[in-house]
């Protein structure tokens, strides 16, 4: 990527914890490893530092919330969303309750009536405002923290999310953030089987 550039993302380039941008589709265009040149006649600067900033991306159409945390620069086309403010929350604790299988249950169940065609969830900056967040105790923000960091560093070796998401280590690291999720958010066991269940019948 040349200097003044941008690597350029759309809403099919984000996965949990992973993005892929070898071959972005975007207005009727199919690109290899797109990125966006600086042109002050064309992109704002405010839109150019908020590309540039430390961010949370979140895919817009999706069956389940995806969510990838980009440390560097990354513009997002039409269709993607992201959180910048991380209001006091370490980015990585947030990435890790974004994509844990209690959000995604609480997302698809609170929008119901928002679903599109086969059973796609819209994701727009609303729907994110209302995504349900929890201070958690120190000890156990750090484990969350600890957990996706070595998912973070095991998406680095990987060119396909779906060979990533077949890692042992990934599919470990990914269940143990979500079983602290559940006990955070007060879910009953029950409940948290009945949520599987529909998960992965959904």
């Amino acid at each position: 990527i040349k200097e003044n550039s941008i690597q350029f993302a759309v809403s099919g380039s984000i996965d949990q914890y992973f993005i892929d941008t070898k071959s972005v589709r975007y207005m009727k265009g199919k690109y290899t490893n797109p990125y966006i040149n600086y042109d002050e006649n064309i992109i704002a600067n405010s839109k150019w530092a908020f590309w540039s900033n430390e961010k949370i991306a979140i895919a817009g159409m999706t069956k389940k919330i995806e969510a990838y945390y980009s440390k560097n620069s990354l513009a997002l086309g039409v269709g993607c969303y992201a959180i910048y403010e991380f209001a006091n929350f370490n980015p990585k604790y947030l990435l890790g309750i974004l994509n844990s299988k209690y959000v995604t249950y609480y997302m698809i169940n609170k929008f119901k009536d928002k679903h599109l065609a086969g059973g796609y969830l819209a994701i727009n900056k609303s729907t994110i405002e209302q995504i349900p967040m929890i201070i958690a105790p120190k000890e156990v923000e750090e484990k969350i923290i600890q957990l996706v960091e070595k998912i973070m560093i095991k998406s680095k070796q990987y060119n396909s999310s779906k060979k990533f998401m077949l890692e042992n280590e990934v599919i470990n690291s990914m269940r143990e953030i979500d079983n602290i999720v559940f006990d955070l958010f007060e879910i009953q066991a029950e409940k948290v089987k009945e949520i599987i269940t529909f998960l992965e019948s959904y």
